[in-house]
């Protein structure tokens, strides 16, 4: 038989205790309209209380001390008294004392308070059994576990709970760091939700650890952190929803460990955080997520969604959906090593860079801010980067790419606070050498698309950077292998120590190596090294736009595989050097090969050597090909028509073709040219 019992409105309630200052200043967490309480013929009891309701289970459990809350009054049935389990009861603060050192006690919490507070002082490890219970003190945490024991806390399945603290807590020599304080350790468990609200601090605070099986757990809003452990914090299950003022999770001095639920965090400072701030270098601080779905949004100025002050690793199939806005703010910021191995890491940033007169810096926002070595062994990285000077990825140290896919966009414009203090929108940026073995890297930037302080090495995988200023920059680059394809508005690849003020011809003994793979340029200067450039092997194919399709200070070595270059107008100026031990081409033509015609060379016995359509319309030509020999007659043919087949390194509209059929016909032969018998090199004018 159901039975209902109505009772006053909340507005009464609000009228007896407007004069207590306390109470006041959490009223909007506690106004309670009506209270009604329904129990069905299961046993389970629904109390409406206001905007939420509680639900409770009959259900029993032995070595047990049953709390139930009423109003401003609480009932307690012990049944641990003789094991050394004392419990009083002042209004609705209940003070649990135990002194057993051999048995587990569960604490069973029920009812509805609306001025009431839990406080627990143990010897020994216990059970804290959340069996639909609403409980809010207005003076200080809900509830208070002066206990370094293992507190293991059972939201009970197919309950609701709440717990909610005041915004000004009462004097006491005790910590009492959040509305769930533990000066132990935290596991929480069962399959029913609990809600919590921090008008003083943090939600769920604990100066030992905090672990998650099971569950859902919501926070409302926190002043402070979400939650906040001391040693260390794992989630491998459940649902965790939090709302901060400041961090979502922060652990001081260890790590933080999520392999399995459900993450959805809303923060103004730090989303998912190890801030130790200390100098003991036994101490890890790392952050290693294996599974779980997360969601992290922040809002503040230099808000991270993931902050290590150590390393930090990824490896999940389940996603994870970072999303910055403040000023200078990181997707990922670590002190120490990033690594990707798997999952989908998505992060968007939309804040803009701002000028730190304190430490006469500019702070940057990033999608990725990695302070040591990063490592991408697998997975789906996206990066979007819409801010005024704004990055997609920046490392400190060496960056290596083993597998996965990453793509990287950044349009903001440049930050600029004085002639000497800029932030340009750079795709990926890394100090130390810049290493990819495998996978595809993806990348449309503002400013540079990929440049690293030291090298940069492509041994097998593809790296498309489609928009940028400058598209490959480094003091040393070597293509050994795969597909680099490269897009700029200037250089398209750069090899240089620096830009030297007002330019300069002379060699800075940079190096551009091509040994394998298939390098694909166009940009205003398609390639330029202010050193070096040396081709042994692969294939190059490069399409200067205003100015030279290749432009170098130093030597010009073509020693192997196979060359394909265009300028449209007479700058070019540079064939390849003496020293080559491959025969190529330069050529000089009055006329130009417009962008919808074709170029091509044959042998004598009509074998296609060449087919190439240009991006821009050409007249001057570097090409080289492991086929050309000395003493030999070529055709160079403008316009025919080629069929079947594709381009190499699959470039859209323009490039070399490959695997189909060319013809003649409708075309003009402009040149019949024979390769000198003593040199390698051949420059011919048509």
């Amino acid at each position: 038989m159901m039975t209902k019992h109505k009772f006053i409105y909340a507005l009464s309630l609000l009228g007896i205790f407007c004069g207590m200052a306390v109470f006041q200043s959490c009223k909007q967490d506690v106004e309670d309209e009506v209270v009604e309480t329904v129990t069905d013929t299961t046993g389970t009891t629904t109390v409406v209380d206001g905007d939420f309701t509680t639900v409770s289970k009959d259900t029993t459990f032995s070595n047990s001390v049953v709390i139930k809350y009423s109003g401003t009054s609480a009932t307690v049935t012990n049944t641990m008294e003789s094991a050394g389990v004392k419990v009083s009861v002042t209004n609705g603060n209940v003070v649990v004392t135990s002194t057993t050192t051999s048995t587990e006690v569960n604490y069973v919490v029920t009812g509805s308070a609306t001025n009431g507070s839990l406080k627990i002082y143990s010897d020994y490890k216990f059970n804290l059994v959340l069996n639909g219970v609403s409980l809010i003190n207005s003076t200080g945490p809900a509830i208070n576990i002066q206990s370094g024991k293992k507190v293991t806390v059972n939201v009970l399945s197919g309950t609701n709970n709440r717990l909610v603290d005041g915004s000004n807590y009462a004097t006491s020599s005790e910590d009492q760091k959040g509305t769930l304080f533990s000066e132990g350790q935290l596991s929480f468990e069962g399959s029913g939700a609990l809600s919590i609200t921090a008008n003083n601090k943090h939600a769920i605070a604990s100066d030992d650890y905090v672990a998650i099986k099971s569950g859902t757990i919501t926070v409302t809003k926190t002043v402070s952190d979400g939650i906040h452990a001391n040693d260390y914090f794992k989630m491998e299950g459940g649902t965790l929803n939090i709302t901060s003022a400041s961090d979502g999770i922060d652990c001081e001095e260890g790590y933080i460990n999520i392999s399995g639920g459900n993450i959805t965090i809303n923060s103004v400072d730090d989303g998912i955080t190890t801030s130790y701030e200390g100098t003991d270098t036994a101490i890890m601080p790392f952050i290693s997520i294996t599974g779980g779905t997360i969601n992290v949004t922040t809002t503040g100025e230099k808000g991270n969604a993931i902050k290590s002050v150590s390393y930090t690793t990824i490896e999940t199939s389940d996603a994870i959906t970072l999303s910055v806005s403040g000023k200078g703010a990181k997707g990922i910021k670590t002190n120490g090593d990033f690594t990707l191995s798997a999952g989908t890491l998505k992060i968007t940033t939309s804040g803009a860079a701002y000028y730190n007169t304190t430490d006469a810096d500019i702070a940057a926002p990033s999608g990725i801010n990695c302070d040591k070595n990063l490592i991408i062994n697998g997975g789906t990285l996206i990066v979007s980067s819409t801010g005024v000077g704004g990055k997609g990825v920046t490392v400190d140290g060496t960056a290596t790419i083993n597998g996965g896919t990453s793509t990287i966009t950044t349009t903001g414009t440049t930050f600029t606070y004085n002639s000497a203090n800029t932030s340009e929108a750079k795709g990926f940026k890394s100090d130390g050498a810049f290493v990819m073995n495998k996978g595809e890297l993806n990348i449309s930037a503002s400013d540079d698309g990929l440049k690293s302080g030291t090298s940069i090495t492509l041994n097998d995988g593809t790296i498309n950077v489609t928009k940028s200023y400058e598209a490959m920059e480094s003091i040393f680059i070597t293509i050994a292998g795969g597909v680099c394809n490269l897009t700029a508005t200037n250089d398209g690849i750069n090899a240089t120590y620096g830009t030297v003020s007002g330019g300069t011809e002379s060699n800075d003994n940079s190096h551009l190596k091509v040994t394998g793979g298939v390098l694909i340029v166009s940009g205003s200067d398609a390639i330029d090294s202010n050193g070096n450039f040396t081709i042994s092997g692969g294939v190059v194919i490069c399409n200067g736009s205003r100015e030279e399709d290749i432009d170098v200070n130093g030597s010009f070595l073509v020693n192997g595989g196979t060359l394909m270059g265009a300028e449209p107008a007479s700058n070019m100026t540079k064939a390849m050097s003496t020293a080559s031990t491959q025969v190529g081409f330069f050529m000089k033509s009055s006329a130009t090969v417009a962008t919808s015609s074709l170029f091509h060379i044959e042998d004598a016995s009509g074998k296609d050597l060449a087919t190439f359509k240009p991006k821009t319309a050409s007249s001057y030509f570097h090409f080289s090909h492991p086929s050309l020999a000395k003493g030999a007659q070529y055709k160079i043919y403008y316009g025919g028509t080629y069929t079947g087949g594709s381009f190499i390194g699959n470039t859209s509209d323009w490039g070399l073709y490959t695997g189909g059929t060319y013809s003649n016909s409708g075309a003009t032969l402009k040149s019949s040219p024979t390769t000198s018998s003593s040199s390698t090199v051949n420059t011919i004018t048509f």
